[in-house]
């Protein structure tokens, strides 16, 4: 398990970057946070360090927004899926066996239909300025980034 508290907006740009070092083409991040947590900012500090140009913005509406740099990154939210079938329509495998790599916001609306080496980072707001990170090592790709990570 891998636990980290962030105390500030620099701490979160500097966990970012080391998170963004970890990554591997066909990686599948979850970033599981209540709104507000800072899911979107983690987003945006690893695109910079992905060589993104662009601005990353949340992609609530959209469901998907593509982005290249080191690699092409897929920035998904699922917060208004109400039910994983709905996901059929957007050829969602593309984004969860990529090339490239997949963070997605609000996975679990996407259910039984997420890979089984999902990544799951979890953001919990402890106040305004801090945040708490736990990823858990649930499988082998969470248990390499934890140790890059420490």
């Amino acid at each position: 398990m891998f636990e980290l508290v962030l105390n500030s907006l620099d701490e979160t740009r500097d966990f970012s970057k080391r998170l963004a070092d970890c990554f591997k083409n066909g990686d599948v991040f979850s970033f599981c946070g209540d709104l507000g947590a800072g899911k979107t900012t983690i987003t945006k500090f690893i695109a910079k360090n992905l060589n993104i140009k662009e601005d990353v913005t949340s992609p609530t509406f959209n469901i998907v927004n593509v982005y290249y740099g080191k690699f092409v990154l897929n920035h998904m939210d699922l917060y208004r899926i109400e039910n994983p079938d709905e996901l059929y329509q957007i050829d969602y495998e593309t984004y969860f066996y990529p090339d490239g790599v997949t963070i997605i916001e609000w996975a679990k609306n996407a259910k039984e239909l997420l890979p089984c080496d999902l990544i799951e980072v979890f953001i919990v707001k402890v106040d305004d300025n801090k945040r708490k990170i736990v990823i858990n090592g649930n499988n082998l790709r969470e248990r390499e980034i934890i140790n890059k990570l420490k």
